[in-house]
């Protein structure tokens, strides 16, 4: 009887198989019982494609011939003398048939031996758990030893025993067998050069007969299971996979299969809920091969250690495995999360796919009770296994570890980096994955992150021999797993050296994408990693101090992308700066939503308060339909969906002051993480067109104590802009602020501005000699120069004020336009006419001008004492009300006009001061006629005077800002001429002061006092004076190059209230300042 359980084969996957069944073995079981009673069977031979162990056909005496048993071999092999016949026949290469040649012991044993590492885990648990069960069946298989000695006995005098008692002979160990249960293929067990080749009857001759008739070759294996492996492989099993990858690299796995007990085994729904199964069917169809002898079983199951039965049989497995391979990588899920854990590293995608298949199962019983790490290798199988369906890398796992131990660690090359054995600097990443067991998951995965912080990997040094290794820690507790991932960098790495191009801009990723030099300020994202306890910061600077680009460089930090283009362009920017440095700030890196708003562009015409508030709602609406694209929107809620539309679309009744709040709402079912506000330029919003009424600030303060205060969903969030205004109340509004100024910062004090050490660096860079000047009326050498020109900024720490902080604007204008020089060196006024300030020019103009002496106390270099409440705001309306000199002097700080000077500077400027200087500047009328003596003694009170807690002193920055005298600082009872007079020189662009005199301040001419002569020849000859003292110093020849059509010179000259100008117009003659409407010259 030829394939007699085809029928049953056929049908077991049918509607009607249980009553086919019922029928199919009623008439195969009459045949022997009929036989009972008439004794007309002589000899039955039955064939068929799996041995099913079911009860009923134990009633029949059946001696088993099975593929797995060597010791038939001869009756379903091709033998070595077969073979030696055959390619002598047909004269063919003896070579050819390898692949169709059973392993023997030799290659058994030389596999043992080689090629382990990736896979070495599985040998260490299935050794010992082969072990555990030898050592319990020991008495049994000694007992049943006896037993098979008569059956086989009973076979050879040709009666019809009933051998198929597997139990008994898998259970015996190979030691414990006699001589006639030495299997013929195995000669000399000593002498391993004697053996017996078999050769796979079928595709031998497949091979011959495609030879002869000259067609293409092609494997038939079993159609059968062709069949099978396309139904079963279809889903991500990730333990098959892992050990069939296994099995082909080692060409051995000693796995724990079930015995075939009946047909209902076969069905596809007991396959998908008892996997293992798929390894007797295997073995059954004749793929894998097992020597019986090291079988141990117990019960319905038995421990082997399979080997793959050919090598054109290894090929057919290897092509199947790549078929299933190519099929899973097409699923979306697969494909992301493979990604994320080789190039995305997106975290919460990877929990999600881990999560999704640990709670599968995928049919798997344990039996593995006396293992106590199980579930741990279950997740370490999920990653194992979907790794390896990447074609563009290779898994690692290591050589020798603990079973025991709660660590798993694999290690992912990728292929091209294995190719060419380097690496392409900052393109290619080699991924270090440590799996941890911790009913924490959090705590976990840091003790992960923590462990091996060598990097050491079976003694490979990583840091030696790679530039970065993203390191993921994995932790679980049963099903609840988390991931975190940090960036490590090797010994070697080097940083992407930067351009020669100067950037002055404010987008941080469009500048590390194109090059551009920029002075490192990764610092202040390492400072918010490790703040503590604060939630909110307002930091206040002057314009173009670094505020924008700073924000801008957090966002692109702490920001997740969207997808993997996005990734691509941003995951090197950070690389080899300054924060990188510590692994424990890259556990942050692109991990957040950030939720970025620029008040810059409020530049709306109208001028009332709901233009404010329409500026507000668009900006809103923008930050709403950016991350509309960021997330799958469609998950929302249809509440949800229906408010955030509401807010996107600024429709009425939408309540602004919560948006932002419900934003961070929205966005953490999304990231599971808290967001990241940054709000740049907030203070633009606070303009002229803010009138006084209370209600449309009451909304923006309320806006702001929404967003950043009791917040459950915010991070951190940081505020940038010029000026304190006030956004708080005492125990109202946005008061949990931690300000951050020039006048107090404890956090970013090193962050904004160039310090000493950054501008020598930047100097460096860009080959700018610190020789001196080889003019002989110029002594300092250039970083002297600058720090008089562009220094001079101060900023109070809790370690005290830090000084000579460099105005970075300035600077990197300087650099772009003096690279490579080492003298005529170009010092131009950048910052003071980088913008038009006229919030401020209207603020000086329309306030009381109680404060003029010291103002020009300031402006002729002078340090003043002001009583200055550091703490209070400015009001918000201050370019409405009429302001006292106190809001001024906040206002003129906050902008960079001013800043803080030390006690120790002021006591030496008083000591330094010019005597006539302090006659014009005291505002004392008297002591134009005192002697020094008594100027002296003025000095020494000074010195003298015991300061209240209140008082501050400042200057005047640096040489840049004697361009100051532009700003009207006479009374509202100037003349109409004089206010014509200042007005156009106020609208004249790129006016510039005498450059580099040394002091700080313009040119200043007193009279010879012997010749008191008012007379109009007097007062024209000091006019030419000053007029050749321009040109022979030169002070207009740097000008030139700017294309002016006309250079005017005016000189300027006094005496009492007598003035006389007279102007030179190019190389024109000297001539008298002409106003029409006013015939006195003088």
């Amino acid at each position: 009887m030829d394939n007699h359980d085809s029928p049953i084969l056929n049908t077991v996957n049918t509607s009607f198989y249980n009553e086919f069944y019922k029928f199919y073995k009623e008439v195969f079981l009459d045949i022997f019982i009929q036989d009972k009673c008439n004794h007309y069977l002589f000899k039955t031979f039955i064939t068929g494609n799996l041995k099913v162990n079911e009860d009923s056909f134990k009633e029949i005496n059946l001696t088993n011939y099975s593929i797995t048993s060597s010791k038939y071999n001869e009756y379903f092999s091709i033998t070595d003398s077969e073979m030696k016949k055959l390619i002598s026949i047909f004269k063919l290469n003896n070579k050819i048939f390898d692949k169709y040649c059973y392993n023997d012991i030799n290659e058994i044993s030389s596999t043992h031996s080689t090629n382990v590492n990736n896979t070495n885990e599985i040998n260490i648990i299935f050794s010992t758990y082969l072990t555990h069960f030898i050592d319990n069946n020991t008495n049994n298989n000694n007992d049943n030893n006896d037993n098979n000695d008569n059956n086989d006995n009973n076979d050879n005098n040709g009666n019809n025993n009933n051998n198929d008692k597997s139990n008994n002979r898998n259970n015996i160990k190979a030691d414990n067998m006699n001589d006639n249960d030495k299997v013929d293929k195995y000669i000399d067990n000593n002498n391993k050069n004697c053996k017996v080749k078999y050769y796979d009857l079928r595709s031998v001759l497949n091979y011959i007969k495609g030879r002869i008739e000259k067609t293409e070759i092609v494997n038939d294996f079993s159609s059968e299971f062709n069949t099978f492996f396309n139904e079963i492989f279809i889903n991500f099993d990730y333990i098959m996979i892992k050990d069939i990858i296994f099995l082909l690299k080692n060409g051995y796995i000693v796995k724990k299969i079930p015995i075939l007990m009946n047909y209902e085994m076969l069905k596809k729904d007991y396959i998908e809920k008892h996997r293992e199964i798929i390894w007797t069917l295997l073995v059954e169809y004749c793929y894998l091969i097992y020597d019986y002898r090291t079988v141990t079983a117990k019960f319905d199951f038995k421990v082997v250690k399979l080997e793959i039965r050919t090598n054109d049989v290894s090929e057919f497995i290897k092509n199947k495995l790549s078929s299933w391979k190519q099929n899973l990588c097409k699923d979306e899920k697969i494909k992301n999360t493979i990604d994320s854990l080789t190039r995305n590293y997106d975290e919460e995608r990877i929990i999600e796919f881990i999560k999704d298949k640990i709670k599968s199962n995928l049919g798997y019983s344990t039996g593995y009770d006396y293992y106590k790490n199980e579930f741990l290798d279950k997740y370490y199988s999920i990653i194992y296994s979907l790794l390896s369906l990447s074609d563009e890398c290779e898994v690692v796992t290591k050589k020798i570890f603990s079973e025991n131990n709660n660590i798993r660690e694999l290690l992912i090359i990728p292929k091209d980096n294995l190719e060419t054995n380097t690496l392409n600097n900052n393109k290619t990443d080699i991924v270090y994955i440590i799996i941890n067991y911790s009913n924490i998951v959090e705590k976990g995965c840091i003790e992960a992150l923590d462990y091996n912080e060598n990097l050491v990997f079976d003694n490979i040094k990583l840091k030696e021999k790679y530039d970065k290794i993203i390191k993921f820690g994995i932790a679980f507790y049963e099903e609840i797993c988390d991931v975190i991932y940090e960036i490590n960098y090797g010994n070697c790495f080097k940083k992407k050296e930067m351009q020669k191009e100067i950037y002055t801009g404010e987008e941080f990723q469009y500048a590390s994408n194109k090059n551009c030099y920029l002075i490192d300020k990764t610092k202040m994202i390492s400072k918010l990693i490790n703040r503590k306890g604060i939630i909110a910061y307002l930091i206040t600077r002057p314009r173009r101090f670094g505020k924008s680009l700073n924000l801008s460089m957090i966002k692109e930090f702490f920001e997740k992308p969207i997808n993997e283009k996005e990734n691509e362009d941003k995951k090197f920017v950070f690389d080899g700066l300054e924060v990188s440095k510590d692994r424990k700030n890259m556990r942050h890196f692109h991990k957040y939503p950030v939720i970025y708003l620029n008040f810059k562009s409020n530049n709306s015409k109208e001028d009332d308060n709901s233009s404010i508030i329409n500026f507000l709602k668009k900006e809103i609406s923008s930050v709403f339909n950016y991350y509309k694209k960021r997330i799958d929107f469609n998950k929302l809620s249809r509440d949800q969906q229906e408010e955030w539309n509401k807010i996107e679309q600024k429709s009425d009744g939408v309540i602004l002051q919560s948006t932002i709040k419900y934003l961070c709402t929205c966005l953490k079912e999304f990231y599971k993480r808290n967001c990241i506000i940054l709000i740049d330029e907030y203070d633009k919003i606070f303009s002229e067109k803010l009138k006084s009424e209370k209600s449309t600030f009451g909304t923006i303060k309320t806006f702001f104590s929404d967003t950043f205060k009791g917040n459950d969903y915010l991070h951190f969030g940081i505020v940038t802009g010029c000026l304190d205004i006030g956004l708080n109340e005492l125990n109202s509004g946005a008061n949990n602020f931690t300000k951050c100024s020039l006048l107090k910062d404890n956090y970013f004090s090193d962050c904004y501005g160039f310090t000493e050490d950054e501008l020598k660096n930047v100097l460096s860079n860009f080959n700018i000699s610190d020789s001196k000047e080889k003019s002989d009326d110029i002594e300092d050498g250039i970083k002297e120069r600058l720090k008089k020109k562009y220094g001079g900024y101060s900023c109070v720490s809790n370690i005290g004020i830090i000084k000579n902080i460099y105005n970075p604007y300035s600077i990197m204008k300087f650099v772009q336009k003096n690279k490579n020089k080492r003298d005529n060196f170009e010092l131009s006024n950048y910052w003071i006419y980088s913008e038009k300030n006229e919030k401020l020019k209207n603020l000086l103009k329309n306030s009381n001008y109680n404060f003029n002496v010291k103002f020009l106390n300031l402006l002729c270099g002078k340090i003043v004492d002001l009583s200055f409440d550091k703490y209070s705001p400015i009001e918000y309306n201050y370019l409405k009300k009429d302001n006292t000199y106190k809001d001024i002097w906040k206002v003129l700080f906050f902008s960079g006009y001013l800043t803080e000077a030390d006690e120790e500077e002021y006591k030496e400027n008083i000591k330094n001061m010019n005597d006539k200087m302090i006659k014009i500047t005291s505002n004392k009328s008297k002591l134009m006629e005192i002697d020094s003596n008594e100027i002296q003694s003025y000095k020494n009170n000074l010195l003298e005077k015991k300061e209240s807690n209140d008082i501050i002193y400042f200057k005047i920055p640096n040489q840049e800002f004697t361009s100051f005298r532009h700003v009207p600082i006479s009374n509202k009872r100037k003349s109409k001429k004089s206010k014509k007079t200042t007005e156009s020189t106020e609208s004249t662009e790129n006016l510039a002061s005498e450059q580099e005199n040394g002091h700080g301040i313009i040119d200043i001419g007193f009279p010879n006092e012997k010749e008191k002569n008012d007379d109009k020849n007097s007062l024209s000859e000091a006019c030419k004076i000053a007029i050749n003292q321009i040109e022979k110093k030169k002070y207009d020849e740097k000008f030139k190059f700017n294309d002016f059509k006309s250079i005017i010179k005016y000189g300027m000259a006094f005496f009492r209230k007598k003035c006389l100008i007279e102007m030179k117009e190019n190389d024109g003659n000297i001539k008298e300042y002409e106003d029409n409407e006013d015939d006195n010259k003088t």
